[in-house]
């Protein structure tokens, strides 16, 4: 038991990370974030009667940036062990599909 308990220990303390799945999964989190951002963006800019939703807008481009630079870091740097590359990779697809929820509720400030 305690032999299964160091295993599982040292799995989730890996910093072994394969270039393959670093890549496919840095590909995939950029093109989903990129996408709903983009999303909004065009939602903003083409539906007339969602000015009040500007501050959002400006936001919005601090979102993409922010997430940009972790994914960035996740990509280049493998000193982040396997438990907490899982967790930042999850809470920010969570993130998004809050964001997309958000997008879908928006209506026109008349």
């Amino acid at each position: 038991m305690a032999k299964d308990f160091a295993e599982f220990k040292e799995e989730l303390l890996s910093t072994e990370y394969p270039e393959w799945r670093n890549k496919l999964s840095s590909l995939t989190l950029l093109i989903l974030v990129t996408s709903v951002v983009l999303s909004f963006w065009y939602l903003y800019l083409t539906v007339p009667g969602l000015e009040c939703y500007r501050g959002f807008f400006y936001f919005s481009f601090l979102w993409l940036i922010v997430q940009w630079i972790v994914i960035g870091y996740l990509y280049w740097f493998s000193n982040v062990p396997r438990f907490a590359r899982t967790a930042i990779k999850v809470m920010i697809a969570v993130a998004n599909c809050w964001f997309i929820l958000f997008v879908f509720s928006l209506t026109a400030c008349v």
